[in-house]
C-alpha cells in the first residue's frame, strides 16, 4: 500500500459493525412496546374489575356479620329485663354494631300487612316477608328510620312462628359501617371512589363525602342496567361530575345491590402508559448499554494496539531501553504507525544507554527511602543528616503550624522540649540518648501542644540509615497522629466498666468493687448494699414504648446519683435493676436513710414528652457479712423479693428467716413443676343448691395437689406460684379437661364450676381450649360455668370484653367469682354479660357481727334480681346464714352446710343427699322479674 492512500482505524470498522446490529433491535422494540400497550389495557380493565370483587365480597362479608351478629343475639340464652331495665345484650349490641336491636311481633291469625312501608317498631315490611318467605335473615334497601330520622339499612330474621304470634328480630344499622369497611379493604387507592346502591338505585355508602350522596340518585344506573350481568365495566361520570372508569358487581344476598369502583380516567389511562413508557425506558437504556457494550468492546480491542504504539513512542523519546520489535507495514493506520515508532526508537535507545545507568542507581537510593518512609504512615516526615542538622515537613495538620522545622540539633534541642507534655517530656529525651547510643529504632508515644492550647498523642518513629553520599550515618523518621487511637482507647474502657444507657457502673465493676469491700475486713461493717428494682416497669415498655422506657432509666438513674453521698458507689446491673454499695455511716440507720430517700426520689412523677410516668421502687437491704460478695448480693435480692410481697414501693432489710423462706419457695416451685410434669393433681367438688328448695343445682370443681412428702397442699399455697412461673396454663387446661370429663358422666345434668386464672382468660386461644376441651368430654355447653374474678378484667377492658363475648358464643355460662372483694364496679354487670355473682364468704361469715355485711348482700340480691342474674352465697355454714340468705332471695349458696369437697369417686353419695336437681330454660325474648336460672 503505497504511502498516499486513505487509512481508517480499527475505531471506523467497529462503529459500521454496531450501527448494523442495533437497527434490527430498534425495530424489535418498537413493534413489542405496540403489543404491550393493547396487553396492558386489557389487563388494568381486569384488575380494576377483580378489585371491584374483591370489595364486594367485603362488603358481603360486612352483611354476613351482622346477620351472624343477629342471630347469635336470638339463639343465646338471655333476659330481656322489664322497660325500665337494661338489657345487657342489647347494650352490647348497640355497643358491637353502632345500631339498634329490635323485636317485631305480628298475631299469626292477620300475619304481616300486605303493604309498602314500616313496621310498627320502624322496620320495612317487604323485609319482614322476605325473611318469614326464606326463614333466613334478610336485608333491606335504605330507608328513613322513623327513630332517628336517619337513612338506615335493616337486617330481620325470623325468630319464632306459632300459633299465637310471627315473632322476628332486627338489626336497624347505619350504611355508614359500609363505609368503614370499604375504606378498611382499599386504603391503598385513595383516588378511587367506591359505592354501594341498593335495587331502587339510590346510594347506600360511598367512600367519599357520604353523608351528602347517602340516598341520592345514581346517575349510571340506566348504564349498569343495560349491561345486563352481575358484574362488567365502563366509562362513565360521578355524582359530582369527574370522569371515570367504573367496574361493578352485584352483592349476592342482598335485593338487587349493586359495588361500584370508579378510578379517575386520568390514572386509569396512566397505569396503561407508565409501564409502556417504562418499558419505552427499558428500550432506551438497553440501546444505551448495547452502545455502551460496544464501545467497551471497542477499547479491548484498540486498547493493545494503542499501548503498543504509545510504548513505541515511548522508546523513540529515549524513555525505555529496551530494543522494540519491528512489525511489517499494514493497512491499519496504528499499526503503520506503530511500525515507523519502533524503527526510530531503535536508533535513540544505543545513544541514553549509559545515561540511564548513573539515573537507574540514584532511582535505587531514593526508593529506598521512600519505602522506609511510606512503611510509617506518617504524617509528619523528619531527618537529621550527617552534620546534625534537622529538618521535618507537614507541621501544619498536625501542630497547628505552618512553618516547616529545619535548624540545627543543639538550637532545635533547647526549644523542642518545651512543646511535650511536662508528664511526657523525660521520657522522650531518655528514649531518644538511649536510641542514639545503644539501639538503631527510636519509637515512643507522646503529647505535644498545639498552636491553640491543646494537647495532642502523637508516635515518633525514627530509623538509623546511611547517608546518601556514603559518609556517615543519619536518622529518618516519622511522626504521626495517634490521638484518635488514644480517645477510642479511653472510651473502650469506660464502656467496660459503665452502663453505656445511664452512663452508671455496670455489673461488673460493681461485683469487682463490692468483692473488695468485702474482702477489707472490718472496714465493711460499715457498708451497705441496696437493690432496687422499678415497680411495673414492664407496663411503660409495653404501653408507651422503649423510648419512654429508656428516657425512664435515664432519669431514675439522675435521680439515684442525686441521693448518693461522695464515695457510694451506684451500678446498673440489668434491665431495671440498680444496685447501691453506701461505703459509709452507722447502719443500719445509714441504709434505711437512704433506702426511704430512693423510694421518695423515685415515686416523684416523672415529665417525659407528652407524658407524666409515674413509677415506684422496692429495695432489698443486706449488710456485708463473712460469706462474701454473691451471699451479700443474694441476701439483697431475697430482701428485695420480701419488699415486692409486702407491697412494692417499700424497702426490707435481710434476714435470715427470709433466706429459709426463698429456699422453700424455690423447692415448693421445683416440686410444682415436677407435679405438672408427673399428674400429682386432682378435683374435689362442692355441691352448690339452690336457696329456696335446697336442690342440688351444680358443684365447683376444686384442685387440689397431693404431695408426695407435704401431703394435700391447699390452693392457697401453689396458685399464686404457679402464675408467677408460668404454670397456670397447662394447670388450668388440665383441670378444665378433667371437670368436663367428670360432669358429663354424671347422673344428674347439673352444672360444673371451674374457676379461670386471669392469666388464663388473657390468652387469646382460651375460648379455643374451653370449646376443644368441651367437644373432647361431650358435656353440653350449657352445664359448664366459668367463675372469673373482678381483678382478670382490671387491666385490659376491651380485651377481657372480647374473651367473654367468645367465651358466651361457645355456649358456657359465665360467673363473677369473689364479688366486692377487689374494685368493684356495678359497670361491670352491665358492660361484661354475666350470668352469675358469687359473693364472697368474708360477708357471709360477718353477718352476724356487723349490719355492713347484711346491707351489702341485701344489696346485691336485690341488684341480681333487678338485672336477672343469678346470685350465690359463698362460705355458708349455719342454717341462720341460709335463712338471711333466703328472705333477701339470693339464688343459690354454697357451703360446709350443704356438703364439704369431695372427690369424684364419692359424688354418688352426694347426688344421693339431695332430691335432685333443676335446669331452667329462657325464651330468649320473654321478658321477667325473677332469677335467671
Amino acid at each position: 500500500m503505497s504511502s498516499g492512500s486513505v487509512r481508517f482505524g480499527l475505531n471506523w470498522y467497529l462503529g459500521g459493525l454496531v450501527i448494523v446490529a442495533l437497527v434490527p433491535m430498534i425495530v424489535a422494540a418498537a413493534l413489542a412496546l405496540l403489543q404491550a400497550g393493547r396487553a396492558y389495557e386489557t389487563a388494568a380493565a381486569a384488575r380494576l374489575l377483580d378489585t371491584a370483587r374483591t370489595l364486594a365480597r367485603a362488603a358481603e362479608g360486612e352483611i354476613a356479620a351482622g346477620a351472624t351478629l343477629l342471630d347469635v343475639l336470638v339463639r343465646v340464652p338471655h333476659a330481656v329485663p322489664s322497660t325500665e331495665g337494661v338489657d345487657p345484650w342489647a347494650a352490647a349490641a348497640e355497643q358491637k354494631i353502632g345500631g339498634r336491636l329490635v323485636e317485631e311481633v305480628f298475631a299469626t291469625l292477620t300475619g304481616i300487612p300486605d303493604r309498602q312501608g314500616l313496621s310498627p317498631q320502624g322496620i320495612p315490611l317487604d323485609v319482614l316477608r322476605r325473611a318469614m318467605q326464606t326463614g333466613k335473615a334478610a336485608v333491606s334497601d335504605l330507608f328513613t328510620d322513623p327513630g332517628t330520622n336517619s337513612q338506615r339499612i335493616a337486617i330481620a330474621a325470623l325468630v319464632a312462628f306459632d300459633e299465637a304470634t310471627i315473632r322476628f328480630a332486627a338489626l336497624v344499622i347505619p350504611p355508614g359501617r359500609l363505609v368503614h369497611v370499604l375504606q378498611q379493604s382499599d386504603t391503598a387507592e385513595t383516588d378511587r371512589v367506591l359505592a354501594v346502591v341498593d335495587g331502587q338505585g339510590h346510594f347506600i355508602a360511598r367512600s367519599r363525602d357520604s353523608p351528602a350522596f347517602v340516598g341520592q340518585p345514581v346517575p349510571e344506573l340506566a348504564r349498569i342496567k343495560a349491561i345486563g350481568s352481575e358484574a362488567g365495566i365502563f366509562e362513565g361520570h360521578t355524582a359530582d361530575g369527574r370522569s371515570v372508569v367504573f367496574a361493578f358487581q352485584t352483592l349476592k344476598g342482598t335485593p338487587g345491590w349493586v359495588l361500584g369502583v370508579g378510578e379517575p380516567l386520568s390514572i386509569f389511562r396512566a397505569r396503561n402508559q407508565a409501564p409502556l413508557i417504562d418499558l419505552g425506558v427499558g428500550a432506551i437504556g438497553a440501546l444505551l448499554l448495547a452502545l455502551l457494550a460496544a464501545a467497551w468492546i471497542g477499547k479491548t480491542v484498540l486498547r493493545p494496539v494503542q499501548t503498543l504504539v504509545a510504548r513505541a513512542r515511548q522508546v523513540a523519546a529515549g524513555n525505555d531501553g529496551a530494543t522494540p520489535a519491528v512489525a511489517a507495514p499494514s493497512g491499519i493506520a496504528e499499526f503503520e504507525d506503530l511500525r515507523r515508532s519502533l524503527e526510530v526508537s531503535e536508533r535513540v535507545l544505543r545513544d541514553r544507554a549509559e545515561a540511564q545507568g548513573q539515573v537507574a542507581r540514584s532511582l535505587a537510593q531514593s526508593e529506598k527511602r521512600y519505602r522506609l518512609l511510606a512503611s510509617t504512615g506518617a504524617l509528619v516526615f523528619w531527618r537529621r543528616d550527617t552534620a546534625g542538622v534537622v529538618s521535618a515537613t507537614g507541621w501544619e495538620r498536625l501542630a497547628g503550624s505552618s512553618t516547616d522545622i529545619e535548624a540545627p540539633w543543639g538550637a532545635l534541642d533547647l526549644s523542642w522540649y518545651d512543646n511535650l507534655h511536662p508528664d511526657d517530656a523525660p521520657l522522650v529525651r531518655a528514649a531518644w540518648i538511649e536510641a542514639q547510643q545503644s539501639r538503631d529504632q527510636f519509637d515512643i508515644e507522646y503529647r505535644i501542644r498545639r498552636t491553640d492550647g491543646t494537647w495532642r498523642w502523637v508516635r515518633s518513629r525514627g530509623t538509623k540509615v546511611d547517608s546518601e553520599d556514603g559518609t556517615g550515618e543519619e536518622w529518618i523518621g516519622v511522626i504521626e497522629d495517634v490521638d484518635a487511637r488514644r480517645d477510642a482507647q479511653a472510651r473502650i474502657a469506660h464502656l467496660a466498666q459503665h452502663d453505656p444507657m445511664t452512663g452508671l457502673r455496670n455489673r461488673l465493676f460493681f461485683q469487682d468493687r463490692l468483692a473488695a469491700v468485702c474482702d477489707s475486713g472490718p472496714g465493711a461493717v460499715q457498708t451497705a448494699v441496696l437493690c432496687i428494682d422499678l415497680d411495673r416497669f414492664k407496663w411503660v415498655n409495653d404501653s408507651l414504648g422503649h423510648a419512654i422506657g429508656d428516657a425512664v432509666l435515664v432519669m431514675v438513674a439522675e435521680r439515684l446519683k442525686a441521693c448518693i453521698q461522695t464515695g457510694d458507689i451506684v451500678a446498673r446491673i440489668g434491665g431495671d435493676e440498680f444496685a447501691v454499695i453506701q461505703m459509709n455511716g452507722a447502719q443500719p440507720e445509714a441504709a434505711s436513710s437512704l433506702a426511704h430517700a430512693i423510694v421518695e426520689a423515685i415515686a416523684a412523677p416523672m415529665l417525659i414528652g407528652d407524658h407524666s410516668v409515674a413509677i415506684t421502687a422496692s429495695i432489698g437491704i443486706a449488710l456485708p457479712d463473712e460469706e462474701g460478695p454473691v451471699a451479700v448480693l443474694r441476701n439483697a435480692d431475697i430482701a428485695l423479693d420480701r419488699a415486692k410481697m409486702d407491697g412494692r414501693a417499700r424497702f426490707a432489710f435481710f434476714e435470715q428467716a427470709m433466706d429459709a423462706s426463698m429456699q422453700v419457695r424455690l423447692r415448693l416451685e421445683r416440686d410444682l413443676r415436677a407435679a405438672v410434669a408427673q399428674g400429682q393433681f386432682a378435683l374435689h367438688y362442692q355441691p352448690i343448691v339452690a336457696v329456696g328448695s335446697c336442690a342440688l343445682v351444680g358443684f365447683e370443681a376444686l384442685v387440689r395437689w397431693h404431695h408426695p412428702e407435704r401431703g394435700t397442699v391447699p390452693p392457697g399455697d401453689f396458685i399464686g406460684l404457679a402464675e408467677d412461673i408460668g404454670l397456670i396454663g397447662a394447670l388450668g387446661r388440665w383441670v378444665l379437661d378433667k371437670a368436663c370429663a367428670d360432669a358429663a358422666l354424671w347422673p344428674r345434668p347439673v352444672k360444673v364450676a371451674v374457676n379461670v386464672s386471669p392469666k388464663q382468660l388473657a390468652d387469646s386461644n382460651f375460648p379455643d381450649i374451653v370449646d376443644a376441651a368441651l367437644k373432647r368430654s361431650g358435656l353440653a355447653p350449657a352445664r359448664l360455668e366459668l367463675e372469673i374474678t373482678e381483678n382478670a378484667l382490671m387491666d385490659d377492658v376491651e380485651g377481657a370484653m372480647n374473651a367473654l363475648l367468645r367465651l358466651k358464643q361457645t355456649g358456657c355460662a359465665l360467673a363473677m367469682d369473689d364479688f366486692g372483694t377487689g374494685y368493684s364496679s356495678l359497670g361491670y354487670l352491665r358492660t361484661f354479660p354475666f350470668d352469675k355473682v358469687k359473693i364472697d364468704r368474708s360477708f357471709v361469715k360477718d353477718l352476724s357481727g356487723t349490719r355492713e355485711s347484711s346491707a351489702i348482700i341485701r344489696a346485691v340480691t336485690g341488684m341480681c334480681d333487678s338485672l336477672g342474674i343469678i346470685s350465690t352465697a359463698e362460705g355458708v355454714e349455719t342454717e341462720e346464714q341460709l335463712a338471711f340468705l333466703r328472705e333477701e332471695r339470693c339464688t343459690e349458696a354454697q357451703g360446709f352446710l350443704f356438703g364439704r369437697p369431695e372427690p369424684a369417686k364419692d359424688l354418688p353419695a352426694v347426688f344421693d343427699r339431695f332430691p335432685g336437681g333443676h335446669v331452667l330454660t329462657l325464651d330468649p325474648f320473654a321478658r321477667t322479674g325473677g332469677v335467671r336460672a
